[in-house]
């Protein structure tokens, strides 16, 4: 099973991406404001750190779930339960 160490690893890394699309959002909202050069420059960093930490989730992930898979499905399995419970009490 998953450690919490590899729980808190992956919520780092989330964190980090939310950040990089937020700063991402503040710099379009620059672009559309300067239509400058030097925004757009900005955007495009940003939108390829977005890119490497999504890709670096996505194979933590993935690894997870390679050395854990009757854990990962488990765990897939129970959230799911559990947002079903959560969305059908809301009917």
């Amino acid at each position: 099973m998953a450690t919490e160490a590899d729980y808190e690893a992956l919520r780092k890394e989330l964190d980090q991406l939310r950040s990089d699309i937020a700063a991402l959002t503040h710099t379009l909202k620059d672009v559309a404001a300067n239509q400058g050069g030097a925004a757009y420059e900005k955007v495009r960093q940003s939108a390829h750190r977005a890119q490497e930490q999504a890709a670096h989730t996505v194979e933590a992930v993935g690894h997870e779930i390679g050395e854990r898979p009757f854990t990962s499905v488990l765990s897939a399995f129970i959230f799911g339960l559990l947002i079903g419970v959560l969305s059908g009490r809301r009917s």
